[in-house]
């Protein structure tokens, strides 16, 4: 791991941007020596925070172009204060949206099938507030209207899922999970984030919680991945409360794997002993090695 100070953000987002030129959903050109890269931004400052791990990634420019709709999917499943952590900071996201929005966004839509009422969860987490402020469309989908069903032709377990139609319909995807415990995943992070984008859940939880994990991300990637890591809940997840952790991160990458594999280092787990990181690792999404990832600190 290494660390970045202010003064080479221009030049690696330059060279950064010159890379996702050839190849937008990666961020290296095929001689790097790494399979990966992954900002990790430290500060308090969450607004400045987005726009250095932005920056760092190559800009806007490198996910979304004017007039574009930009579809962010952050935590909003529990009807908890953002002080317990089980939803995404609504800082990040607000940063997220205005940020976007200022960089040429037409439309911003969060679509969230949460756990708890979604009329308790939007409110409580704060995410409702933000949507309001910001004039993006925060909504419950709803069954008959909002999903489309697809075909997962790689999954092993999961093989077909009804997913929103605005994660599946969209220019710009971003995958904003907050970090935090939980009792069947062991951890939250990206890959796990998309359960609030499907219809059912519940077939997740009854046929092999970690496999669907990794085979619903053998379909459906982000453009861009932003981990709340703010504030992390290390104990008694998804809901909580539990007890509490600041790291004051935000990571920022495209490889759901490492990104997934960085966080687990948050919560003092080796990454493999998260079997759905070892078994998206192993079948190919991504890389879990983090011998194999550069990772990239920020401090702001």
């Amino acid at each position: 791991m290494s660390t970045m100070p202010r003064r080479d953000f221009l030049r690696t987002a330059a060279a950064t941007a010159a890379a996702l030129a050839f190849a937008p959903r990666r961020l290296f050109a095929g001689d790097s020596p790494y399979a990966a890269r992954l900002f990790v931004v430290q500060g308090t400052d969450i607004p400045h925070m987005l726009e250095a791990g932005i920056q760092a990634l190559g800009g806007w420019s490198a996910f979304l172009r004017p007039g574009q709709k930009m579809t962010l999917k952050p935590n909003v499943g529990w009807a908890s204060t953002p002080e317990q952590g089980a939803n995404t900071n609504p800082e990040v996201v607000e940063a997220c949206i205005r940020s976007g929005l200022a960089a040429g966004a037409a439309t911003v839509v969060l679509p969230e099938n949460p756990c708890s009422s979604s009329d308790k969860s939007f409110a409580m987490s704060g995410i409702g507030a933000v949507a309001k402020r910001t004039g993006a469309r925060l909504y419950e989908p709803q069954a008959g209207k909002d999903f489309r069903e697809v075909d997962l032709p790689k999954g092993k377990i999961l093989q077909r899922a009804s997913v929103v139609k605005d994660v599946l319909e969209t220019d710009c995807l971003i995958n904003m999970p907050v970090a935090k415990s939980h009792g069947g995943g062991i951890m939250t992070a990206s890959m796990k984030n998309w359960m609030g984008s499907v219809q059912d859940r519940g077939f997740w939880h009854r046929n092999g919680l970690h496999q669907c994990i990794a085979d619903f991300s053998t379909f459906l990637r982000a453009a861009l991945i932003i981990v709340d890591a703010t504030r992390i809940m290390v104990t008694n997840g998804p809901r909580g409360p539990g007890r509490m952790e600041t790291p004051n991160q935000l990571v920022f990458g495209t490889d759901p794997v490492a990104v997934d594999a960085y966080v687990a280092t948050l919560f003092r787990r080796e990454p493999f002993s998260i079997p759905y990181i070892q078994i998206a690792h192993d079948m190919g999404i991504g890389c879990g090695d983090l011998s194999n990832v550069d990772v990239q600190r920020i401090g702001t």
